[in-house]
């Protein structure tokens, strides 16, 4: 082989290299919650939430054939979720993301919006739903386990929720090995960073659409170039950064082009949807509880019980059993 040819041969895996690292990162991101999830021994322990013992139904048009049906969605997206654990083929997780992504998020956001439903606060924005997530993880509504966020303006975000976080040190690789729940909680921090710095961006292009007055220049133009001060506008209009915000961002990516990062990536794709696997599964358990401290056990059991148990034994049934039902 020439020397032309062996070049052409190190640039071409190096661009494979390049289009890999988003979903590596991403891979590393998710491991991280679960991370931080597992390591906190108060995750299933909602009791000392004092909203959770607060919660009832505030809903004066409260109708509970809303939750069954948000609920049995939730629980029916989930199901297609795990049918990957049972097939247990690599191709079959690799090529399965277009779909997966799309189930992870619909299925914690309708076991949400059920609970919402009893509060009186459900609707059928996302980003409104997200941001009433994010204010209730502001307001210690949620287990510490998930209630990490990002807020702030450019270049001034503050972090919360992640006790080991003190900073980004210089030499920071977001493809670096999670041993230790520093590592993870960096991580976690980074994947907020720059969902938030993300978040703000699409709103810019929105922005530009609607060459709105604010970012016009002198011409009536819409500016090119952003100041902190044009920046800081749009940051002032930006809820807080949550989990839920990373669960959209990975919906978002279920477009064909996005997922073709992950298809080519480098990954062990098992271990990927087994920690997707194991959010849905924690989240789910939150709102299902929520929503039993709200409407009652006996309640609950009649829409668990109408559910086909062969779906959800191994989900919402075992959630109910082992975690939920001890809680009262």
């Amino acid at each position: 082989m020439g020397l032309t040819g062996f070049r052409e041969r190190i640039l071409k895996l190096r661009a494979e290299q390049a289009k890999s690292i988003p979903s590596r990162v991403f891979f590393n991101h998710f491991f991280s919650i679960i991370y931080c999830i597992d390591c906190n021994e108060e995750k299933y322990d909602l009791k000392k939430i004092p909203f959770y013992n607060g919660i009832k139904i505030k809903n004066e048009k409260f109708n509970i054939e809303e939750v069954r049906k948000l609920l049995w969605n939730s629980w029916s997206t989930e199901y297609a979720y795990r049918i990957g654990e049972k097939i247990d083929n690599d191709d079959y997780y690799k090529f399965s993301l277009h779909w997966n992504f799309p189930q992870a998020y619909y299925s914690v956001y309708l076991s949400m919006t059920a609970f919402h439903e009893t509060q009186g606060i459900a609707n059928e924005q996302h980003e409104k739903s997200i941001k009433l997530f994010g204010n209730s993880v502001k307001d210690k509504h949620y287990p510490s386990a998930i209630s990490f966020y990002t807020s702030g303006l450019k270049d001034e975000f503050e972090y919360s929720g992640l006790p080991n976080f003190k900073g980004f040190p210089k030499e920071n690789s977001v493809l670096s090995k999670i041993e230790c729940l520093e590592d993870a909680e960096l991580q976690l921090a980074t994947f907020l960073k720059t969902t938030r710095k993300k978040n703000a961006e699409d709103k810019r292009s929105r922005l530009q659409k609607q060459n709105h007055r604010d970012f016009r220049n002198a011409k009536g133009e819409f500016r090119k170039s952003f100041k902190k001060e044009h920046w800081d506008i749009i940051f002032k209009t930006i809820p807080i950064t949550s989990v839920f915000n990373l669960l959209y961002r990975l919906r978002i990516k279920a477009n064909y082009r996005d997922i073709e990062s992950f298809v080519n990536a480098d990954i062990d794709f098992k271990s990927f949807h087994s920690s997707l696997g194991q959010l849905i599964y924690y989240l789910n358990f939150i709102h299902e509880a929520y929503i039993v401290k709200a409407i009652g056990i006996a309640e609950y059991e009649k829409i668990l019980k109408a559910f086909p148990n062969h779906l959800n034994e191994e989900t919402a049934l075992k959630r109910f059993e082992e975690n939920i039902k001890p809680l009262e």
